[in-house]
């Protein structure tokens, strides 16, 4: 369920004073709510989104915009501290979720996450 809290670009729109690689500028409201977010997260999730930003920032596409978030948020309980995920919605309004690992690996789905942790030994009870 992707829903009205944006988070695209935290750290790089902050920096810019309100302008995203794009171009774009957002106003002081959107860069507060993306703080918001930030802020909600567990520490754990936000040094996470830091590697994954850190990695990802080259591949943006303006075709979407992405939500970012770990075991804080209630459709995502399941999660380990330290994984995020992201929910990317396409101009089509196709949602795309790929989760990531603390170290900042991509997985595609929750079943893959899961038979992730069943390979580390941990007992995962779906």
């Amino acid at each position: 369920m992707l829903s009205s809290q944006k988070l695209e670009t935290t750290n790089s729109t902050m920096e810019n004073n309100g302008e995203n690689s794009g171009g774009e500028r957002h106003n002081d409201a959107t860069i507060g709510e993306e703080r918001h977010l930030v802020m909600r997260m567990s520490r754990f999730g936000r040094s996470t989104l830091a590697r994954v930003q850190r990695r990802s920032h080259s591949r943006r596409s303006n075709r979407s915009e992405s939500v970012f978030q770990d075991n804080m948020f209630p459709a995502y309980r399941w999660l380990l501290p330290g994984w995020i995920v992201e929910e990317r919605r396409m101009n089509t309004g196709r949602i795309y979720k790929y989760f990531y690992d603390p170290a900042g690996n991509m997985y595609y789905s929750r079943a893959e996450v899961l038979n992730a942790w069943e390979r580390l030994g941990m007992v995962v009870i779906p």
